[in-house]
């Protein structure tokens, strides 16, 4: 990521996945401009919001006359990198895990869970969708060339012995499913998502609707 992105708000960069997949959708049924509004109404983020995330990446579009769609899929398809393949490791196939590799991101091809590991020696030599599960103690000699990003299905206790292994092994993008935070080098992105977290905070907002609509009936 380039020190302009770096300067992006958060916030702002976990939405461009949303904002890309509503462009991509607008180009299959071929839309040509798009205004705030209508994005709006797709994917559920308030106008205000989607001009000044669009900002950020400089000169989009044009105050009353919308977006171009072509644009917008070019400029937000270079800062996902969607050309890029990514291979990608998991480390844990319980029930988490085996269901992210046979899910394998299907909605998005170039995103591909290549080689999983466990420490469970009834799981190792595995052949789960296609993809070979290898013992954990074997990550240094088994982690594909070129995978540098790694998915943690893992309890919160075993984290923090796993993400140096990841480091020593070249792996600089983490993402767990466990939500304290674990030690990592400068160099390494770790992003946690805490299911439990967002399904509250998805609760705390839907109650807050609801007692909008209350008020207004």
């Amino acid at each position: 990521m380039s020190e302009q992105n770096r300067r992006i708000p958060r916030a702002t960069i976990r939405r461009i996945p949303l904002y890309y997949r509503a462009i991509e959708q607008l180009q299959r049924q071929g839309v040509q401009r798009v205004r705030s509004d209508r994005l709006s109404e797709i994917i559920h983020i308030p106008s205000a919001t989607i001009r000044r995330d669009f900002s950020h990446f400089g000169e989009l579009g044009k105050s009353g006359y919308g977006y171009s769609v072509s644009r917008l899929a070019a400029a937000f398809g270079a800062l996902l990198e969607v050309e890029s393949a990514e291979h990608i490791a998991i480390i844990g196939v319980g029930g988490l895990g085996r269901a992210l590799i046979v899910n394998n991101f299907r909605r998005n091809p170039d995103l591909t869970i290549v080689v999983a590991f466990d420490i469970d020696p009834a799981k190792v030599g595995q052949s789960i969708a296609g993809v070979p599960v290898y013992a954990f103690t074997e990550l240094a000699q088994r982690l594909p060339p070129g995978v540098h990003t790694a998915i943690m299905a893992v309890p919160s206790a075993a984290q923090a012995a796993v993400v140096p292994v990841l480091e020593n092994a070249g792996v600089t993008a983490i993402m767990t499913f466990a939500p304290l935070p674990v030690q990592c080098r400068p160099t390494t992105t770790i992003r946690y998502i805490d299911l439990t977290s967002e399904l509250q905070s998805l609760l705390f907002t839907a109650r807050q609707r609801e007692a909008q609509v209350a008020k207004v009936d």
